[in-house]
């Protein structure tokens, strides 16, 4: 665990208890023994893990896409799923992206979005949230909280099966020969699957959310992005989440709800310097 994500930790737990209420810890199974832990809820409170002034609107969501379930680790107040709902079912939900789409400094409307995205059913990348504009064109955005990295994928044979026949055909025009070695490619399989996307559509763009103060997740990130040709990498966008929650909260356009809103976010979602 490294330190933000013990600092994250720190301020769910006294999140819960002073926000919530909630006093009980909630359990993590390891090697078949249950762990308790602070910024864990138990597993029946796991809605609190959305916030009260959206609660109902994003179960509403949840209910009709019966296709984005909650995850095994819903109840953790860390879930990155949990705060890619709190973030955007508010705004692109009710009608108002574009205070949103300004925060993720990204351009353009929104026509549609979806949450856990899968644009290519023969490949099986899933998108934490898309939006297409009026135009058509596509901005997939994979978002992050607390992970130690971004997935890996072991090298057997079926992912190197779609190496050859997926990800090279399309990305050898872009990515120089190193990231498409299979170790490294594997290594490095969720950034560049992501990647993937926006290399074989021209006009899509690709944005990663990620907390600044996890440096665990920049590193491997930059390693990629820093070695992509100007056509691709202009296209491909990395904004840290205290960023958005910080412009959120100070735009004056929002309505009296969203800006408020946007206050309990960034409560709940950006440690104080005491819990670092």
């Amino acid at each position: 665990m490294n330190g933000y994500q013990e600092s994250l930790n720190r301020h769910l737990a006294n999140y819960k208890a002073s926000r919530l209420g909630v006093d009980k810890p909630g359990t993590f199974r390891h090697k078949g023994v249950d762990i308790e832990y602070g910024h864990i809820l138990p597993v029946e409170l796991k809605w609190l893990n959305l916030l009260e002034p959206f609660r109902a609107e994003i179960r509403n969501y949840l209910d009709a896409h019966r296709d984005v379930r909650p995850h095994k680790y819903f109840h953790h107040l860390n879930s990155s799923q949990a705060f890619a709902l709190n973030l955007f079912v508010p705004f692109f939900g009710t009608g108002a992206p574009a205070p949103l789409l300004r925060a993720l400094q990204m351009d353009g409307s929104v026509s549609d979005w979806r949450l856990e995205y899968v644009p290519y059913a023969e490949e099986g990348t899933n998108v934490d949230v898309a939006w297409r504009d009026e135009d058509g064109s596509w901005t997939y955005c994979e978002v992050k909280l607390s992970e130690q990295g971004f997935g890996m994928a072991k090298r057997d044979q079926r992912h190197e099966d779609k190496l050859v026949k997926i990800y090279q055909p399309v990305l050898e025009a872009y990515c120089p020969a190193e990231l498409l070695e299979p170790g490294r490619f594997f290594a490095d399989y969720q950034i560049l699957r992501n990647v993937w996307l926006v290399a074989r559509e021209p006009t899509a763009s690709l944005l990663f959310l990620l907390p600044r103060r996890n440096e665990s997740l920049w590193g491997p990130l930059r390693s990629v992005l820093d070695v992509l040709p100007a056509t691709l990498a202009e296209r491909i966008h990395v904004v840290a989440v205290e960023d958005v929650l910080d412009t959120l909260c100070r735009d004056q356009s929002l309505s009296r709800q969203l800006g408020a809103y946007a206050e309990l976010l960034t409560e709940k979602y950006v440690p104080t310097v005491a819990s670092g």
